[in-house]
């Protein structure tokens, strides 16, 4: 079934965190504890997201990452695109050249294809700052 990896869940985690510290250089330590994540793998998301312009980053003793654009200018598309290879669909009739054998009968392509876009337009339509300004619950003490 269509899940989150767990480089995408890193990723929108340490992003929320950057957002609620807006202006602030925050170190990939300060997010991992608040999370409980792990560092190393943490440190690797954010490098992938300074890569694609959407952290920057500080070297130094009081260095870290910090967002390059305004939390409502992020989406969780763009987010995802930056740590993830390129979607290929729900199923493989949708990817690459090659064609499943029911192609041309197949009576769920369309719908699914249907689907697919709706689920591209949420992701690309809901921003950073919704994840902000409604988590479920607080980071680690």
């Amino acid at each position: 079934m269509l899940r989150l990896s767990r480089r995408v869940e890193y990723a929108l985690l340490a992003l929320q965190y950057l957002a609620r510290h807006h202006g602030k250089a925050v170190s990939v330590r300060e997010i991992a504890q608040a999370y409980g994540l792990s560092g190393e793998f943490l440190a690797k998301v954010l490098q992938q997201l300074a890569r694609s312009g959407i952290v920057g980053s500080h070297h130094g003793v009081y260095g870290g990452y910090f967002l390059m654009h305004h939390p409502r200018a992020l989406t969780l598309g763009a987010i995802i695109d930056a740590v993830e290879a390129p979607w290929t669909g729900l199923v493989e009739c949708r990817t690459g050249e090659e064609r499943c054998a029911l192609f041309l009968h197949c009576t769920i392509r369309h719908p699914l294809t249907v689907l697919e876009q709706r689920f591209r337009s949420i992701l690309d339509s809901t921003t950073l700052a919704e994840l902000v300004e409604h988590p479920a619950v607080q980071p680690l003490p």
